[in-house]
């Protein structure tokens, strides 16, 4: 009887171990998320913040927005949107748009990029990421 005693006793200690650090490392996780958003959070802000200090260049109330028919296109770029359709165009202006943000940028020429692989490869690369 001694022996089952014991083993109660141990029993029970490790279940109450196990679950006690496991709260513990719930508790851990949830607070180290919340310190992580935190800092997010004042990043963004200070960012918005210079974002503001810096100012954003505004259009004189007298000069009108430019109109797509109105932007002149250079010939090379002419010859380019004959292969490639306006609304690609488009989302690819959009997309560098969202990752530059209110940097300023422009984008110059949009172009198809040629085969960089071999047949050998690309029949490689076909047969490994083929699933299973």
């Amino acid at each position: 009887m001694n022996n089952m005693n014991l083993a109660l006793t141990l029993l029970i200690a490790g279940f109450v171990i196990v679950f006690v650090v496991l709260i513990l490392l719930i508790v851990i996780i949830t607070l180290y998320g919340k310190i992580i958003q935190g800092a997010q959070k004042s990043s963004r802000q200070r960012k918005e913040k210079k974002r503001q200090n810096l100012g954003v260049i505004q259009r004189p109330e007298s000069e009108p927005e430019p109109t797509p028919a109105a932007v002149s296109k250079p010939a090379a770029d002419t010859a380019l949107n004959d292969e490639i359709p306006d609304e690609i165009i488009a989302v690819i202006a959009a997309a560098v748009d969202a990752v530059y943000g209110g940097k300023p940028h422009k984008v110059r020429a949009v172009r198809r990029a040629g085969n960089v692989r071999s047949a050998w490869g690309s029949a490689g690369v076909i047969h490994n990421t083929r699933p299973f």
